[in-house]
């Protein structure tokens, strides 16, 4: 019986030793970890001169009557002046949560707005706000730059479509949380460095959730294919579908199929060179072409305006190294270019500073006009001197598209004798003032003449072949 006794009461004594080994170590694992778990919930505000509980209530928290609840949980001495430099704990659940409204910045073409009350759509324009719930739609020809509470910016391509779900501001902590759901088409977007552990960043599509902190991205949602394309330009961001997270650093992108895991990264296409193309533009349309890029099967042309660089002016998608450019007002501009690879993901950019300037002088053709026979003896080309133009571009073809030009000069005078004769046949001709850059202006007008034989030469052959024919 006794023995007994000892066995449970060893028993209990080792239960009891093990109980209180188990105690120590929970309480370590909790002392280590609190810190941790603790400023996963509070926002650490350090304090400035002449700051104050009251007045720090007031500007962050939801009540000015939280001073003393901060005061309690910081264990401040309220008689004390607060240094500058003190670190106050708040707990996030006490900052003030404020609807904080983007700002449209610029619209180009067709860009509607349907607002969260389900009211009629209504076409988007700049100085707007874009609240919680706003669905944003872009046309063929449309595209929207819009501007968040924290200054980062979104670009809505054309034939796109976003919803901002969320918008919120943790009142002036400079924290914010920004949530869009791309329903279609392609966005741009810069993302200031995000203040705070509680600031997000996020665009979200039907096949993921592209996530960030503070960089230069694009994400694009294609419905036909339930595809998300999403590609890092600066910084990185995390992609996430299926439970799997896929981070992507500056330079790679991926593509995210619908109901599946994000792919592996890809390395995004070097910029196109753009280092020959003109500075200053005299007359349009005008053709941009650069040296193609391997393994580029599309360009994505943006022009934007120089003193708004994230706007976009125009905007196009070509399948060869080129673009014509028709019509743009007069001013600078900024072209960027980049290549689409295989999977359709876009690389890196290239940008091209350049002016357009058509205010430059048209000539006026003096002679040959109005349709004359001629001579090669009496062909001479005359035009009008124009101020600031240093050199004049003659040009003569037979055909009114001059793509069968059968003389070609460049001549600082304006009376132009040439030194080859042309044959029998109808020509047209023009002129070309070209400034002190060698940029070249709008061509003239085109007039048409026909050359023909000198008769009285002719009738001197005639009269030298006589003779063998009456022989």
């Amino acid at each position: 019986m006794i023995s007994n006794n000892k066995l449970i009461l060893n028993t209990y004594s080792y239960n009891f030793h093990r109980f209180n080994q188990l105690s120590v170590v929970f309480l370590l694992l909790l002392t280590l970890f609190a810190p941790a778990l603790s400023q996963a919930e509070e926002w650490i505000y350090t304090t400035r001169p002449n700051d104050t509980l009251w007045d720090i209530s007031k500007k962050y928290l939801k009540n000015v009557s939280y001073w003393e609840r901060l005061q309690t949980h910081n264990t401040v001495d309220i008689a004390k002046h607060l240094s500058p430099g003190t670190k106050l704990r708040i707990p996030l659940e006490w900052l003030k949560i404020e609807a904080a409204p983007a700002i449209v910045v610029s619209v180009t073409g067709n860009v509607s707005l349907k607002t969260s009350d389900n009211a009629s759509t209504k076409s988007l324009t700049s100085k707007q706000t874009v609240s919680i719930g706003d669905r944003v739609t872009t046309g063929d020809n449309g595209s929207a730059l819009i501007q968040f509470a924290d200054g980062s910016n979104l670009l809505v391509q054309k034939n796109s479509q976003v919803i901002f779900n969320t918008l919120s501001a943790y009142g002036e902590t400079g924290m914010v949380d920004t949530q869009l759901r791309l329903q279609k088409g392609r966005v741009e977007t810069a993302v200031k460095p995000l203040r705070g552990s509680f600031s997000r960043y996020e665009i979200t599509t039907p096949a993921a959730v592209a996530a960030v902190r503070g960089t230069k991205f694009r994400v694009a949602y294609t419905n036909k294919n339930e595809i998300m394309a999403s590609e890092v330009v600066k910084g990185n961001i995390s992609v996430e579908a299926e439970g799997i997270v896929q981070s992507l650093n500056k330079g790679f992108g991926s593509i995210t199929e619908k109901g599946k895991a994000p792919q592996p990264p890809v390395q995004l296409l070097n910029k196109p060179d753009l280092t020959a193309l003109p500075a200053k533009i005299r007359r349009l349309p005008f053709i941009f072409q650069w040296p193609s890029l391997n393994d580029a099967g599309q360009y994505r042309i943006q022009i934007s305006p120089a003193q708004h660089a994230e706007s976009l002016s125009i905007e196009a998608l070509n399948d060869s190294a080129e673009y014509s450019l028709n019509t743009l007002e007069d001013g600078q501009y900024i072209l960027r270019v980049r290549g689409l690879d295989k999977n359709d993901l876009e690389g890196f950019n290239a940008e091209h500073l350049f002016s357009i300037d058509t205010n430059f002088p048209i000539v006026t053709l003096i002679n040959p006009v109005n349709k004359p026979e001629l001579t090669n003896e009496l062909l001479a080309f005359e035009w009008t001197q124009e101020q600031g133009a240093v050199t004049y571009h003659l040009q003569v073809a037979t055909d009114t598209e001059f793509k069968n030009i059968v003389h070609d000069e460049v001549t600082n005078l304006n009376i132009v004798k040439l030194k080859e004769d042309l044959a029998e046949n109808s020509y047209y001709w023009r002129v070309i003032a070209v400034d002190n850059e060698g940029h070249e202006g709008k061509p003239s007008s085109t007039e048409q003449f026909t050359v023909k034989e000198d008769s009285y030469e002719a009738l001197l052959i005639l009269l030298y072949l006589l003779p063998a024919f009456l022989i």
